[in-house]
């Protein structure tokens, strides 16, 4: 039995051990088949094709030498790699075969990485060989385009040769180099050597292409300086000449210096030009673009400031003789009102100052005017002059007015203050009759302090209004002082009639309680102490009102709506 079980174990351990190797071996076949399908591909890649292409194309120099190189590449490719790829795909299935795997694996990845580099070989040389070939069409087609270019400039210099001024030796030379490469590129082309050749053609077009920049650049630049240039460079010249002879003066600048070195610069330019330096000739013609502009542009604001002046000068002189008028004006006003009135702002100096600046500024306007017409000064000078002087005047001025304002309002200012010093007074005699008419017992000597002291300085503001020569600052300080003692002396006198007559009517309607309770007594009696004697009605009333609280709750409120009723309706 046991027999039994070992041979079926061994029969199961074979079968799986056979299958197991089956399907390596299989695996293995699979892949071997795959890599042997793509060294077919690779051989099949016609490389060659393009070789004997290229060989009956006759190359020499560069072009043969890069074709031989690749050639080479190729032959060990051919050689060398594919039977390599072979022989190891062979060792791969003969160790499977054997069932060597790991054998045969090796094998596989050698014969996998040969192929890769095989292809990556094949790759570039089809890259290169392409590359010759085409080599050839892209010369002929890209000679072609230059050549075209090339007539193109040779007929403009032909034809044209006017306009190249003496540029056009030196242009000519230039269309002969071009000749001799293209002489050089057809020889190198006929003779196979198209690498070199391309070489050639890429400064062939290098150099058509500034030659013609360059003739293209060249007219024009002559023509800007040789006419438009010049031409205004004469402008320049007969301008300058016209505004000598009308006598026009030109401080800052020379002008025919000025003009004499624009023409130096614009031979230099023109000598950059005539040698082809075109580039630097052009930031030259702009440098002198922009100087011409800046004479034209001098001569212009001489002129407009000769017309400027011309319009503005007797505006000018009425301004000036207007401001320096009212500023002797304004120092007799000020003399007049410094009579009446003590000054506290430096008007006088102020206007002393203005005085001394506008002497100044007709000094400098007689000299300026002196100098125009004996034609030693600029236009332009005196243009500046009138209107940064204008400015100042209009400054003066509103300085003038100003003063002038505030003068005129010393006057109102005073009658202002008068005004007040009759209102204050009215208010004391008034508030005075009406403490009289109460009759009270007497005042309480804080509130006759208070009293005295707002009459004292009412007197003391009537006695500055008095003065011959008043102090405006002074009297106004002493106006807001007496307008807040009126009304504190105000807020007294109604606290202390108010306090008097509630006073007076509490201990009225106290007296139904004197005989029937004895703290009313009391209070009733040290209220009339303190009314009578002491004069102190505030106290008085918080005494007799505090007691009748006590008594009737509610009883003080009554008595004070009633009294402030009557008291609104009286008034």
């Amino acid at each position: 039995m046991n027999f039994i079980v070992i041979l079926i174990v061994i029969v199961v351990c074979a079968l799986i051990l056979y299958g197991a190797s089956y399907f390596l071996k299989k695996r293995h076949y699979g892949k071997i088949d795959e890599l042997e399908n793509r060294k077919l591909g690779l051989t099949e890649v016609p490389v060659i094709d393009e070789i004997n292409k290229l060989k009956k194309l006759q190359l020499t120099g560069q072009t043969e030498k890069s074709f031989k190189e690749w050639e080479g590449v190729w032959r060990n490719v051919a050689t060398v790699h594919f039977p390599d790829i072979e022989n190891y795909l062979f060792d791969a299935e003969q160790a499977t075969d054997k069932l060597k795997l790991g054998k045969a694996q090796k094998a596989e990845d050698a014969a996998t990485n040969l192929m890769d580099e095989t292809q990556e070989k094949i790759q570039k040389i089809q890259a290169a060989l392409r590359k010759l070939i085409k080599s050839e069409e892209e010369n002929r087609l890209e000679i072609k385009k230059t050549q075209e270019t090339y007539q193109a400039i040779r007929k403009k210099l032909l034809t044209q040769s006017f306009s190249f001024g003496g540029a056009l030796e030196s242009l000519e030379r230039r269309l002969t180099y071009l000749e001799l490469d293209f002489t050089k590129f057809s020889e190198l082309t006929t003779s196979g050597d198209h690498i070199e050749a391309r070489e050639v053609l890429e400064r062939v077009a290098t150099d058509t292409n500034e030659l013609n920049r360059l003739i293209v650049m060249i007219p024009g630049q002559l023509k800007t300086l040789t006419v438009d240039i010049t031409d205004q460079i004469l402008e320049l010249k007969e301008g300058h000449q016209q505004l000598v002879e009308e006598e026009f003066v030109f401080l800052d600048v020379d002008i025919l210096k000025e003009i004499e070195l624009v023409e130096t610069e614009m031979e230099a330019a023109k000598e950059l030009t005539e040698t082809c330096e075109v580039d630097e000739a052009e930031q030259k013609i702009t440098t002198l673009e922009s100087k011409i502009d800046g004479l034209y542009d001098k001569m212009q604001d001489e002129i407009d400031a000769k017309e400027f002046v011309e319009e503005e000068e007797q505006m000018f002189t009425d301004y000036l003789n207007h401001v320096i008028t009212n500023n002797r004006k304004l120092l007799i006003e000020i003399d007049r009102v410094s009579q009446s009135y003590t000054l506290n702002h430096d008007e006088v100096e102020i206007a002393r100052k203005m005085e001394a600046d506008l002497d100044g500024l007709k000094d400098e306007f007689d000299g300026f005017t002196e100098s125009v017409k004996n034609h030693q000064i600029a236009y332009s000078v005196v243009a500046d002059f009138f209107e940064e002087t204008g400015d100042k005047l209009t400054e003066l001025e509103e300085t003038q007015q100003k003063i002038n304002s505030d003068l005129l309002h010393l006057r109102k200012d005073e009658m202002e203050a008068r005004a007040r010093l009759d209102e204050f007074e009215f208010d004391m005699r008034t508030m005075k009759r009406h403490v009289e008419k109460q009759h009270l017992p007497g005042l309480p000597a804080s509130y006759l302090d208070l009293f005295f002291a707002a009459t004292k300085r009412i007197e003391e503001l009537a006695k500055e209004l008095n003065k011959l020569k008043i102090n405006m600052k002074e009297i106004t300080r002493l106006c807001f002082m007496c307008q807040d003692d009126v009304a504190l002396v105000k807020e007294k006198t109604s606290e202390i009639i108010d306090s008097a007559l509630l006073t007076e009517q509490m201990m009225q309607y106290a007296n139904r309680y004197r005989h029937s309770n004895e703290s009313i007594a009391g209070a009733i009696d040290e209220t009339l102490r303190l009314f009578n004697k002491d004069y102190q009605y505030q106290e008085a009333l918080e005494i007799i009102s505090t007691a009748l609280e006590q008594v009737e709750a509610g009883a003080y409120k009554k008595v004070e709506t009633n009294y402030y009723a009557d008291k609104k309706n009286s008034h």
